[in-house]
């Protein structure tokens, strides 16, 4: 079965409870099947221990059963594993009075020779970002009374995004004893170098699709655009659990893409005035908040500023470095995004080029710093960053003397 997912730097898949909720129902996993390479995205509802349970009883009954099943027409194998899960999420709330009334949304993609088949139930959705017309399309449209009245020509796409009512879908998984899974009419044929995004409406119901497209144009590492994503749909209020999975593919030849969008999709504007402020507000809240904890990490390591004060003797001085002294303020490179993760208990910032991949990896400890090409990689269930061991890297003290 050909393979167009590399699992080790093609995927992404990340999780956040956001900045609201004190508890996470989402759940997500990649894994690979004897049917093909299998993504599955659950959103949870029903309170703290529906939801959660909701979600993750749907993730683990659609992976059983594209596992210990056999897949003779995609569609239908889809189909029938969002209601082997609903099943199972059923029976879990009939038995168990605490959990009455949990459900989840849900969508599967399968990767499968060259092709991708996908399905859904509710409103976390699937994208696609075709890399040759640089443009973001929706494969699913949303089971929600909101899209039923763009449907019917009632209120626009537009309008929809802010309507009161933009939360209450139609479609779920446990809520019945049956449902009605819709499966893709064709499958998906990606292009090379093209991605899937799949996520739960944390993402898509805090961020413009165009800020999406934005990321995922200029994305060189997966898991750096995941992060930039999850970022900027907490910058935009965070109220909800935030899933996202990026699937590049690869491998595929000089073949079109061929798809079957649900909405017109969205392209990059064209530089202007107004456009280029729209396009920057995402990463400047980011690089805003960067700046605040780097602030207050320096505050807290240093404390107040020390001067210059004579020894015993009065004929020699004992001097510090001065707060702000820090060389690798020079040396961050241009249109570097800021991101920072805890490696060893040791709270690191990186600033990291999404284009080029070049980046500076500063330790807050000590305030010494390396300069290179920055790569995610995923560790113990977490993305940390560090310096590609293929690529030259130099290291330097705070001062920016050189480390030999």
């Amino acid at each position: 079965m050909m393979s167009i997912v590399n699992f080790d730097n093609g995927v992404c898949a990340m999780t956040d409870k956001g900045l609201v909720r004190d508890h996470n129902e989402d759940s997500n996993r990649v894994t690979r099947t004897p049917n093909g390479d299998l993504f599955v995205v659950c959103d949870g509802m029903g309170g703290h221990a529906g939801g959660a349970t909701a979600s993750r009883i749907g993730v683990d009954s659609i992976c059983q059963y594209a596992s210990e099943n056999t897949c003779d027409i995609p569609q239908q194998f889809l189909t029938q594993a969002l209601k082997y899960a609903n099943a199972q999420i059923y029976a879990e709330s009939r038995s168990n009075p605490e959990l009455a009334g949990m459900g989840t949304t849900a969508c599967v993609a399968l990767v499968r020779d060259d092709k991708v088949w996908y399905a859904h139930v509710g409103d976390s959705r699937i994208y696609y970002y075709n890399a040759k017309q640089k443009a973001l399309f929706r494969l699913t449209k949303d089971h929600s009374v909101v899209q039923a009245l763009v449907d019917c020509g009632e209120i626009t796409e537009a309008e929809a995004e802010h309507h009161p009512e933009k939360n209450k879908i139609r479609k779920s998984l446990g809520i019945k004893s049956d449902v009605e899974p819709e499966p893709c009419q064709m499958p998906l044929m990606p292009a090379e170098g093209d991605m899937m995004l799949i996520c739960s409406d944390g993402l898509s119901g805090m961020m413009d699709e165009e800020d999406m497209l934005e990321v995922l144009t200029g994305a060189t590492d997966v898991n750096v655009a995941g992060k930039v994503l999850i970022d900027l749909a907490k910058s935009g209020g965070g109220t909800d659990n935030i899933t996202v999975q990026i699937i590049r593919f690869t491998g595929v030849g000089t073949r079109e893409a061929v798809f079957d969008p649900k909405n017109k999709g969205v392209s990059l504007p064209t530089t202007s005035v107004e456009t280029h402020k729209k396009r920057l507000w995402p990463w400047i809240v980011i690089a805003a908040s960067v700046l605040v904890i780097v602030c207050a990490v320096l505050l807290l390591v240093l404390g107040p500023q020390k001067k210059e004060e004579p020894v015993n003797n009065n004929t020699q001085t004992q001097t510090v470095v001065p707060k702000d002294d820090f060389a690798y303020k020079t040396m961050l490179p241009p249109g570097a995004t800021g991101v920072e993760f805890v490696n060893n208990s040791n709270k690191t910032c990186v600033y990291y080029n999404l284009k080029n991949g070049e980046g500076l990896i500063l330790d807050s400890k000590d305030y010494s710093y390396q300069i290179g090409v920055v790569e995610a990689v995923q560790k113990d269930g977490r993305t940390i960053y560090q310096m590609k061991s293929t690529s030259p890297v130099k290291k330097y003290k705070r001062d920016g003397s050189p480390i030999n």
